[in-house]
């Protein structure tokens, strides 16, 4: 371990990062990883901004804060964790997505030292605790144990679909559309316009700091937020049951992961199936990958469709 270490100080030109799935690690010459520059330079997404943002982040979150406590909706102890006076700016690097040609750069904004943390993780909290995905696989372990009692019908084959960035891409305007659309189930006793005015914030207040410039995020919703997951997985459920709506076929096995999804469709219906999903949403699109010799690889595992049309997996 010693001498790894003293190696890589002593060669400032090789990166060691955590993969952005499947518990690996990734090492990549530094040049590669500069690709950063360009990902943060993305002017529909993000914009730079004069100056550390905090200080006015800070004062906003704290006066959110100071409401809730002063309508009686949380008590002095809350109010104390939700309050932030020492905020610090977010510092975003990037994650490899090992699975993928190339390792494209996943952004990650941890947003811990940022104002809004714990605002937001209380928010999410609540969505968390309202909002169950019929979809979802909790694990790929669940998701392991499912497919290998599943059978396909005659016919069918296995394809994944992944979303290109979701959480960058998330519509706000669709978090926020799909909370008024589904505010009867959400366990709260804040009030809706309140509810939304703290998601929106929570979602506007995304800004990070890249070799000493500031930035604000100006689509979607920040890697590293704990509010993202939930606020970005209730879009992507609402895209699905449209998209699945939308077509003439039975869909008999169908499950999601974050981003990635599984399903069984008729053979030669895959592109059909690609165009329907990218048709809901300009902003949200999928790329697809379509099983070979049987095959497909899905999360850390492949995915293997027997003769009798049965269903299994196998490490990768």
């Amino acid at each position: 371990m010693d001498t790894t270490k003293k190696y890589l100080r002593s060669h400032p030109e090789i990166c060691v990062l955590a993969a952005d799935k499947g518990n690996r690690t990734v090492i990549m010459m530094r040049e590669e990883y500069d690709k950063m520059r360009a990902l943060v330079g993305d002017t529909t997404t993000y914009e730079k901004v004069r100056c550390d943002p905090t200080s006015k982040y800070q004062t906003r979150n704290n006066s959110i804060v100071k409401r809730l406590k002063d309508l009686k909706l949380i008590d002095q102890r809350q109010a104390a964790t939700l309050i932030m006076n020492n905020g610090l700016c977010p510092r975003i690097y990037g994650q490899p997505k090992a699975h993928k040609q190339h390792l494209p750069l996943r952004p990650v904004i941890p947003n811990i030292t940022a104002p809004t943390y714990y605002l937001a993780k209380y928010i999410a909290n609540i969505l968390q605790s309202s909002f169950h995905s019929q979809y979802n696989a909790t694990s790929s372990f669940e998701f392991c144990n499912e497919i290998n009692e599943a059978t396909l019908p005659d016919d069918y084959i296995m394809i994944s679909l992944d979303v290109t960035s979701l959480f960058t891409n998330v519509p706000r305007n669709l978090v926020i559309k799909n909370i008024i659309q589904r505010w009867n189930e959400i366990d709260t006793q804040i009030n809706l316009d309140m509810f939304l005015e703290i998601v929106e914030f929570c979602m506007e207040a995304s800004y990070f700091c890249y070799e000493g410039q500031f930035y604000k995020q100006t689509f979607g919703t920040a890697m590293g937020s704990p509010m993202s997951p939930i606020v970005a997985d209730i879009v992507l459920d609402s895209i699905i049951d449209t998209a699945m709506g939308s077509l003439p076929f039975e869909i008999t096995i169908f499950k999601k992961y974050v981003d990635d999804i599984f399903m069984a469709i008729p053979r030669n219906t895959e592109q059909q199936v690609l165009d329907t999903f990218n048709s809901v949403e300009s902003r949200l699109q999928f790329t697809i990958e379509t099983e070979e010799n049987h095959k497909l690889p899905f999360l850390d595992m492949t995915v293997i469709r027997n003769p009798d049309q049965s269903s299994g997996t196998q490490s990768r």
